[in-house]
């Protein structure tokens, strides 16, 4: 079968930035994770908001332009756990640079031995420096040349292995992030891009942030990049199918034609019919075996991606009162084409010669029957079951290993209330 809304749907991709995002949350829900609270706006406008649930103010960086695509533009609820280390950014090529050069100048570099200099004396105490007594200045009679001086080079050297008692020594990964912000600092015209300091997200465990202990405390990022890929940082799969079902929208439920149209009678069957509408963004689609999905992926820039897909399978016919009894097999969920072609149709299957046939108290595939006369409201709500796998979306709907979106719901879409009218059998005797 054809997919409904596919052309559309090709050019339809959302971007969305999560970068310093600031939250406030009303209330607590679980200690340590995020919750999906409200709908999604474009690039222009921000991320959706998301709420920490430790019943405080909290900052999150997730650092990440998602882009999603499909059936996107939904608001489902549900909890995002927050990434273990967050980097914050920290500063430009200059003023960020400036600002880890004057923290890591502060910090001796790693010492090397020397057979040159003397070792700190006896006991662990560092010579007093005498610098100002030997200055030419203040000994004016007394100008030996440095190298013939003795008490100039231990007290040189001693000040030397004081400063490094008391700075502490930069690693190797430090004093590379130092030789970067040099260079970028005397960058002219300025270079391009954003210092992200990296640490411990608060709002994660103690074990989960771990992870950063191993990352490098500073990372520079040219415009248009995005942050490396290490564990800890980057948004994992489960994570990603996370927000693309936050995202995700179902076709919504349009036209209900009943039959008979108008008036039904009691104890006879009245068939039921839906029309599915597409999703704003994306496409409606159906299995090989005319099961209705939607699907949407969320894609991180360095090509990570999660895809949902939600197909259909349940309607409910709610009669409005208890004096009536509801037919839906599986044919009320196997979608059919209108008569038109250009919309998909859940319902009975059967022919309208069929339909006139059916008895007094008979069994049929989709629709009601009603026991007693009135006027009663109908709804019919279709459930979409979602799931998800790692990667892009692929044709022919949900895969083998589609699994259950941790912490996800079943979505549903019900029709507007249909006032049906229903009428006695008059029996004659005759």
């Amino acid at each position: 079968m054809q997919a409904i809304g596919t052309f559309r749907a090709k050019g339809t991709r959302q971007v969305m930035k999560y970068q310093f995002i600031s939250v406030f949350a009303a209330l607590g829900i679980a200690a340590g994770s995020l919750a999906l609270l409200a709908a999604p706006a474009s690039a222009d406008n921000g991320p959706p908001q998301v709420g920490c649930t430790t019943g405080s103010s909290c900052m999150i960086e997730l650092n990440y332009s998602i882009t999603y695509t499909g059936s996107s533009g939904g608001n489902n609820g549900i909890v995002v756990p927050p990434p273990p280390c967050i980097g914050v950014p920290f500063g430009d090529a200059h003023t960020g640079s400036d600002a880890i050069i004057s923290l890591y100048n502060n910090t001796a570099p790693v010492a090397q031995p020397s057979s040159a200099s003397p070792n700190p004396t006896a006991g662990g105490a560092s010579p007093t420096p005498t610098g100002t007594s030997t200055s030419p200045a203040a000994s004016p009679s007394v100008t030996p040349p440095a190298s013939a001086s003795p008490a100039a080079s231990v007290t040189a050297t001693a000040s030397a292995s004081l400063a490094a008692l008391i700075r502490p020594a930069l690693s190797g990964q430090q004093q590379q992030i130092l030789n970067q912000a040099e260079q970028l600092a005397g960058s002219n015209p300025i270079a391009q891009g954003e210092w992200y300091q990296v640490y411990g997200d608060p709002y994660a465990s103690a074990a989960a942030q771990q992870k950063c202990t191993t990352l490098p405390p500073y990372i520079w990022v040219p415009q248009g990049g995005t942050l490396p890929r290490l564990g800890g940082l980057n948004i994992p799969p489960e994570t990603l199918a996370k927000l693309a079902y936050s995202q995700l929208t179902t076709a919504q439920l349009g036209t209900v034609t009943l039959n008979p149209n108008g008036q039904s009678d009691t104890n006879l069957p009245t068939f039921l019919d839906v029309t599915l509408q597409p999703p704003r963004l994306g496409v409606l689609t159906v299995t090989a075996k005319g099961v209705p999905y939607v699907w949407a992926t969320a894609t991180t820039p360095d090509g990570e991606s999660a895809t949902v897909w939600a197909k259909v399978t349940a309607m409910t016919i709610a009669p409005g009162t208890a004096n009536a009894t509801t037919f839906s097999d599986t044919r009320c969920t196997t979608a059919h084409l209108s008569a038109d072609g250009h919309a998909y149709i859940l319902g009975s299957r059967y022919p309208k010669a069929a339909m006139a046939k059916v008895g007094v108290g008979q069994r049929i595939d989709c629709g009601v029957t009603y026991n007693a006369p009135g006027t009663y409201g109908l709804t019919a709500t279709v459930t979409w079951h979602p799931c998800w796998a790692r990667g892009l979306a692929t044709p022919g709907g949900p895969p083998a290993n589609c699994k259950k979106v941790p912490g996800a719901t079943d979505m549903t879409t019900t029709t507007p209330v249909d006032q049906v009218t229903v009428r006695e059998i008059q029996s004659v005797n005759g």
